[in-house]
């Protein structure tokens, strides 16, 4: 072990108690750090599984400006040649046709306005969960004509049960009255209000001959393998799309407000880190001050027979990175099977907190997951808080002078 290591290691236990403590304000740092960012990352994860699985998918293949319209005109001709570049795609996993319009909805005297979901029953369950949530009846079967399933809050409010007939009244698109009905043969619980009071789903079928659209989608949902190759699998997509009239959107650009949701719940987690990353550099610039201090006489005994003031530096410094370390190992050593643990083992949520995450369409639980960048991340913010905190120490010791020494005498 080099000379210089050896000295500042000494130091550092000088004092055991005052070292005990700020490594353990070290440890308590790395250990609040891991479990922050692991608890943020494992429920941001779930947020967007949960939501683009009631909704757009990770990928949406549209027709050009879609997204800004969303009306009938803007369209993706969905063939067998589509549906096998779509799969032949890196990354994708399924695919779901789907045609999204809005009507009017009638039973007896209550009427209500609606978003449509023409989707494919056999295609769907591998993109979405929406059969899964059926609660009452059963999903749209895949011979099925003229059914319809309803989000609870809408069955409710149209006093609809199952087996009534509703009658669906809509434009088509060759801009012709359109009317049918359809009868109601499911009853499904979706976790957004909104979504829940407003969604009737029919067969892909169904809706483009109700709405006159031939072989036209307004959308094709895409799941794919590894929600972090969310923008290689797009750009992959992109290329097995060329030479089509479509677009590929990732859920960013379908669902904004879900990402400002995420932005906005990672700004706050990360501001109280930098509040208690602080607190730790703190911690560390006091105890080495204090080292500095109590050896002034030390110092200038060991400049008067000629060390350097640089290597007076350099061993002040290495009892800073000394210190962190200490904590750093020790403080991966109690958050990795900690958070290892919490990821296999989920906490539900009830109360006003399972209601926010809801309207999001999020099953209410926290989640915890340990991605390779956390305990990386950790260790370079708690090494970097060490450099920084003992540059002024280091300076101040290697500026003494051994006439210093003697006035401390």
């Amino acid at each position: 072990m080099p000379l210089e290591l050896r000295l500042a290691w000494r130091n550092v236990w000088r004092n055991p108690r005052r070292t005990g403590l700020t490594v353990a304000a070290t440890v308590f740092a790395v250990v609040l750090v891991m479990f922050s960012v692991a608890m943020g990352a494992g429920t941001h994860e779930k947020m967007i599984e949960d939501t683009v699985r009631v909704n757009s998918g990770h990928l949406q293949i549209t027709g050009p400006e879609y997204l800004e319209k969303r009306t009938l005109e803007q369209y993706v001709v969905y063939d067998a040649e589509l549906a096998a570049r779509v799969e032949r795609a890196a990354e994708v996993i399924g695919h779901a046709p789907r045609v999204v319009s809005f009507g009017l909805l009638s039973r007896d005297s209550a009427t209500r306005g609606v978003a449509v979901l023409g989707v494919d029953p056999l295609r769907e369950p591998s993109v979405t969960s929406l059969p899964g949530r059926v609660r009452r009846g059963r999903f749209l079967a895949a011979e099925g004509t003229g059914e319809i399933v309803l989000g609870e809050r809408l069955a409710g409010v149209l006093a609809a049960e199952l087996g009534d007939e509703l009658l669906l009244y809509s434009v088509a698109y060759s801009l012709e009255t359109a009317y049918e009905l359809f009868r109601v043969v499911g009853i499904m619980k979706l976790p957004e209000a909104n979504l829940d009071r407003s969604l009737a789903v029919i067969s892909l079928a169904d809706a483009q001959r109700f709405f006159v659209y031939g072989d036209r989608v307004s959308e094709v949902a895409v799941l794919i393998r590894e929600p972090d190759a969310l923008d290689s699998a797009a750009v992959a997509l992109r290329n097995a799309l060329d030479g089509r009239a479509a677009e590929v959107h990732t859920w960013r650009d379908s669902m904004p407000e879900l990402e400002q949701v995420i932005f906005l719940d990672d700004a706050s987690m990360y501001i109280l880190l930098a509040i208690l990353v602080i607190v730790v550099a703190f911690g560390i610039l006091n105890t080495i001050l204090m080292a500095v201090l109590e050896r002034t006489r030390e110092f200038g005994v060991v400049l008067a027979l000629g060390l350097r003031p640089r290597a007076v530096f350099r061993i002040v410094y290495l009892e800073s990175l000394v210190l962190a370390s200490v904590g750093l190992v020790i403080g991966l050593a109690i958050a990795f099977p900690l958070v290892l643990w919490l990821e296999g083992h989920p906490v539900p949520l009830t109360g006003e907190s399972a209601q926010a995450m809801e309207l999001f369409g999020v099953t209410p639980e926290i989640i915890w997951k340990l991605k390779p960048k956390n305990p990386i991340g950790s260790s370079i913010t708690v090494l970097g808080v060490a450099v920084l905190a003992a540059l002024y120490p280091a300076a101040k010791a290697s500026r003494g002078q051994p006439v210093d020494a003697l006035r401390s005498l």
